[in-house]
């Protein structure tokens, strides 16, 4: 279903800004044994501006339910040393900016199989609980004694929490840009909040898409783009205050955003708002040179890679990420010039690629003939090619 307003403010005034063709849903990987079980659907992945707010969101809706429960989710927040390294420091960081004791009830949102909760926990604060509409995905926290609830979070969701107790702190990371509606989503943390809680969420920022581009980051679980500027107009329309934004290498670039209900912004707010204008992040003009960017990053990829294998060389990628997803369908790479991926996780290991329909198989099942090798997560490729270094693969760059 194509949206007819801004999904932040509803003002119908917005323009379509990227235009990344049709594709399937990136976080999607495909068990080869349901590959004849009926037509893989692809959407327009389309990306607008809003001309009042500024705000960035997909223009084209797919159910909850559709992108998380439906098939198996492949992700797994503790599959690299990288996140689990992100993870930790997330939770050092919120300690050292509010205070909670040993007994306060810490949730979630979106938890997936408890990477952030587990080092709370190790950190001395029990009462932990995550959130997971995923059911294999919240079973395996739920085997890692992370407490974790099987549902999206909603009203049916907020009464089971408050059941348990007020909370203290309202954790999330990468998910408030995956929820539809933000507005009920900050409806029912005041709700679950107690009167002194804090809310704690990372989003990838706009700003870094942009200055990056980061085009493999936009796919259709994304949902929102977040500048700082309609993000605080918003939680302010919405009672909460933003009190401090830390700018993160995380996800390609993201912030992670500390809010409360009631106050206002701290000084430091507007500043960061005041650099955004001055970059010109919510002038159209930037987009349109962003596309046009992508669309010869693109013809300049096909052109690389196909020499290559023209040449008899033998090229795979590295890292079975949703990112790379958006990269391999945008750049109409499939089996012909990628050979197979590869991954550390075992919840992709076997599967293939959404659109591309590329094999993943295990970091340990690299063919010696293997020439090239292309990272598909490049916010962790400096990690990958220390990791398969000894395999003397030359490390392919897009971006150079």
């Amino acid at each position: 279903m194509y949206i007819d307003q801004c999904r932040l403010c509803k003002s119908k005034s917005f323009s379509k800004v990227i235009d990344l063709g049709f594709q399937p849903l990136a976080d999607t990987f495909l068990p080869s044994n349901k590959m004849n079980e009926g037509p893989e659907i692809w959407y327009p992945l389309c990306l607008g501006l809003c001309n009042d707010c500024g705000h960035v969101f997909t223009l084209y809706s797919i159910s909850p339910e559709e992108r998380y429960v439906k098939n198996e989710y492949s992700y797994d927040s503790s599959n690299s040393q990288v996140s689990i390294k992100h993870f930790e420091d997330f939770a050092k960081s919120v300690l050292s900016n509010i205070h909670i004791t040993p007994k306060s009830l810490i949730i979630d949102i979106g938890s997936n199989v408890g990477t952030l909760l587990s080092h709370f926990k190790k950190m001395g604060y029990e009462n932990v609980l995550g959130i997971e509409p995923s059911k294999n995905i919240s079973s395996i926290a739920n085997s890692r004694n992370i407490r974790t609830i099987n549902k999206f979070f909603n009203l049916e969701c907020a009464n089971e929490i408050k059941k348990i107790g007020l909370v203290d702190l309202v954790l999330s990371s990468n998910v408030v840009n995956h929820i539809d509606e933000i507005n009920e989503l900050l409806n029912l943390v005041k709700f679950v909040l107690n009167k002194d809680g804090v809310f704690v969420f990372e989003v990838p920022y706009l700003l870094n898409l942009v200055q990056g581009q980061a085009f493999d980051t936009i796919y259709h679980e994304h949902v929102h783009y977040y500048g700082i500027k309609p993000l605080s107009n918003f939680l302010n329309k919405k009672g909460f205050s933003i009190f401090k934004v830390d700018n993160i290498e995380y996800m390609c670039g993201s912030i992670r955003v500390y809010t409360k209900f009631g106050g206002i912004n701290t000084q430091s707010i507007d500043k960061l708002i005041d650099e955004e204008l001055n970059l010109g992040l919510y002038d159209i003009n930037i987009y349109y040179s962003f596309m046009n960017d992508i669309r010869l990053l693109k013809l300049k990829v096909i052109r690389e890679l196909t020499d290559i294998c023209l040449s008899g060389g033998k090229i795979i990628a590295i890292g079975a990420a949703t990112k790379g997803n958006t990269f391999l369908n945008f750049c109409r790479l499939d089996s012909d010039i990628i050979s197979y991926i590869t991954d550390a996780s075992q919840l992709k290991i076997g599967k293939l690629t959404p659109g591309s329909h590329i094999l993943i198989k295990s970091d340990d099942d690299i063919d010696a003939d293997i020439t090239h090798a292309l990272i598909l997560p490049r916010n962790i490729s400096s990690y990958l090619s220390k990791k398969l270094e000894h395999l003397n693969l030359k490390f392919y760059d897009p971006y150079i």
